[in-house]
């Protein structure tokens, strides 16, 4: 066979593994506990035999929020960067049915990435919003409605954030295409004074399919809604459904090297005239490495298109294995 021909025999057989969404979700620290959907598999792995199929990933989203915000009732200060390692298990109950456990870690303060933001606007000529005006590496997440104070946090705090736990159901899978449906209940194991959590119990129903468009393209997506338990944050202002939903497209480049974007999007939770309160759309853009260990290791950068309804930036890097028994 020629070395053209042997190629693409390992793209081919590279393509039957389809891309997935990169894992990450609205960073915002006031949204972060709250139960919106994670990206979900399409696929569930199915068991052999009497050996039920395992997989495994650990996701860090590293985001950085400098924001003034006013309207004619509201006025909100977001000067945060948060840290939030997310560890997922998943393992197949049979060869339509999954259950999957989901911990985060958060942590909200400073941080210290002001700088490196700071130069990087310099570098590209982008506009700095509110960041010349507040303090590098501090933490400051203030809120007032008719000119009473309702939060003024400056204090950093982490710990566990709230536990997710999901079922899945396989709807469809073929080699072209599949999709999943799954139902997944938030636990209020967080802390909402350290922005771990929400205090209330949340509940979702999210849709995750992905379609083989071509020998190397792969497109993938999600839907999503939530219902919110009354929490802890502005819970006379709380919304108890928001819809979200995720859109994006992988491009096997080699058997090793995988390109993707994804653009993410969800309603507001809140009852309010302020961006970072409302409706959010948000583009995540970067790549997976697909190694011959059956490891894989996503890295992506995510930057609010509908500016100032999301984190500046967020830092994604992940690591999964699936098949694991």
């Amino acid at each position: 066979m020629k070395a053209g021909g042997a190629a693409a025999v390992l793209l081919l057989g590279a393509s039957t593994i389809s891309a997935e969404p990169f894992a990450t979700r609205d960073q915002n620290p006031l949204l972060a506990g709250f139960g919106l959907p994670s990206p979900l598999p399409a696929r569930i792995e199915p068991r052999e035999s009497d050996s039920a199929r395992w997989s495994i990933a650990a996701d860090l989203n590293w985001a950085s929020t400098a924001l003034v915000q006013t309207s004619a009732r509201e006025t909100l200060i977001v000067d945060a960067e948060s840290r939030e390692l997310r560890i997922a298990v998943q393992r197949s109950l049979s060869p339509q049915t999954a259950l999957r456990i989901a911990a985060p870690w958060r942590y909200t303060g400073g941080g210290s990435l002001d700088s490196f933001i700071d130069d990087w606007h310099q570098w590209f000529d982008l506009p700095e919003g509110a960041r010349p005006a507040l303090p590098r590496d501090r933490l400051r997440i203030a809120y007032a409605r008719d000119q009473t104070t309702r939060l003024d946090s400056r204090y950093a705090g982490h710990g566990l954030g709230d536990v997710s736990i999901g079922v899945g159901h396989q709807v469809l899978s073929t080699e072209p295409a599949a999709l999943a449906a799954w139902l997944t209940l938030e636990l209020p194991t967080g802390d909402a004074d350290k922005f771990n959590g929400s205090g209330a119990v949340d509940a979702s129903l999210a849709l995750a399919g992905d379609a083989r468009l071509a020998q190397r393209w792969t497109a993938f997506a999600q839907a999503g809604v939530s219902w919110l338990g009354d929490g802890d944050i502005f819970p006379d202002l709380q919304r108890n459904v928001v819809w979200s939903a995720l859109v994006g497209v992988g491009w096997r480049a080699t058997p090793l090297i995988e390109l993707k974007a994804q653009v993410d999007a969800h309603s507001a939770a809140f009852d309010s005239r302020l961006d970072f309160l409302g409706d959010s759309v948000a583009v995540t853009i970067g790549g997976a490495l697909h190694l011959r260990s059956g490891w894989r290791v996503d890295i992506g950068v995510t930057e609010d298109i509908a500016v100032e309804t999301a984190p500046d930036v967020v830092f994604i890097l992940g690591l999964r294995r699936g098949s694991v028994r």
